[in-house]
């Protein structure tokens, strides 16, 4: 479809190079992703990706992510070297950036899943680490509460949970704001042997909270080699920084929610698609049990009224219980949630 425009764009921004072969790659969701092998008279061949960002994309724009690019490239970070982004769509109907074609695997053995973990989280954390001065403007990603509201699946099992987080309405990172990439799974990582030679993919990226990196990270490994895995990289991560574990498990309730929502745009196969879904409502699932018994008291709220009877979680003048209530929560839900319920704290123990 665009091999006349490829060998246009060629033609405009590398003059004196021949495009000889132009070849679609596969894994792009919201991206045309194409590698070219160009040539000139009295040079080796050279081989570039081109990034075109078609109706479909849903990530940031071409120009966005070309900083993102140079951003990450100039700090060091394992990454494609930025070559060119254009945003005129003289050449294509679309914008699109160039950048250099790394070569190397995106998969993991589970030979050496520990010295594999191990890297990734060091090369996260350095992403973690590197001043945001440079950075261009980006969303924050701050707080889990909100989206996850969203995100929750309307099932019966998720009513206590949601009511728990409508009565919490938020939790802020308290932290400095840090680079985040946003997509950080084995697909966009690209291994030569033990090195980790690029991460690809910056279109998610955004600032803010560390463990949403993190958190993102484990459930993908989770879907590769499973639950134990997930354990692993967080400890892996957390010999380069501390991890607040209450956190993490709210974000992780935050991608496995999120991945429900969308994992159907993701055109994957029907049994991979099955087996992610499984994965993720068994994160969601071990989250929300988490969530509830770190403390040994039960919360009870007595409904007068109010929105959360009529969305179905129970009906005016009943009692529903919501669960275990992490200490460190207890003293702000109880204040929040008792501005419009009464509440009741059950003495036994989890």
């Amino acid at each position: 479809m665009f091999d006349a425009s490829i060998k246009q764009i060629v033609k405009a921004h590398f003059p004196g190079e021949t495009l000889d072969k132009a070849v679609r790659m596969q894994g792009g969701v919201s991206a045309d992703v194409y590698k070219l092998q160009l040539s000139a008279e009295g040079a080796p061949a050279r081989d570039l990706v081109l990034r075109i960002h078609g109706q479909t994309h849903g990530g940031h724009p071409a120009g966005l992510e070309f900083q993102l690019l140079q951003f990450a490239y100039d700090a060091g970070l394992p990454v494609q070297t930025p070559v060119l982004v254009d945003t005129s769509c003289t050449h294509l109907p679309a914008p699109y950036l160039i950048v250099s074609y790394v070569d190397g695997t995106t998969e993991i053995s589970e030979g050496n899943l520990d010295e594999t973990l191990g890297v990734m989280a060091r090369v996260m954390f350095a992403l973690h680490a590197t001043s945001t001065k440079a950075l261009p403007d980006l969303p924050e990603r701050t707080d889990p509460i909100p989206d996850l509201i969203g995100f929750l699946p309307s099932t019966e099992e998720n009513q206590a949970f949601r009511a728990w987080l409508e009565a919490l309405k938020s939790a802020p990172y308290a932290g400095a704001l840090v680079p985040l990439h946003g997509d950080f799974w084995p697909g966009n990582l690209v291994w030569q042997g033990d090195c980790l030679a690029a991460i690809l993919d910056w279109e998610d990226a955004a600032i803010g909270d560390p463990l949403s990196d993190v958190a993102c990270t484990c459930l993908e490994l989770r879907y590769l080699f499973g639950g134990a895995v997930m354990q692993r990289f967080a400890d892996a991560y957390r010999a380069h920084a501390p991890i607040d574990p209450e956190r993490l498990t709210l974000w992780l309730a935050y991608v496995s929610a999120a991945a429900l929502r969308y994992m159907g745009d993701w055109r994957l196969a029907p049994d991979r698609e099955a087996h992610m879904r499984k994965e993720a409502l068994a994160t969601l699932k071990e989250a929300r049990t988490a969530l509830g018994t770190q403390s040994g008291m039960t919360l009870t709220v007595h409904l007068d009224g109010n929105q959360i009877g009529k969305d179905g979680v129970g009906a005016d003048g009943s009692e529903i219980e919501i669960g275990h209530i992490g200490m460190a929560n207890m003293d702000v839900f109880t204040e929040i949630i008792g501005q419009r319920f009464r509440v009741i704290i059950s003495e036994h123990g989890s």
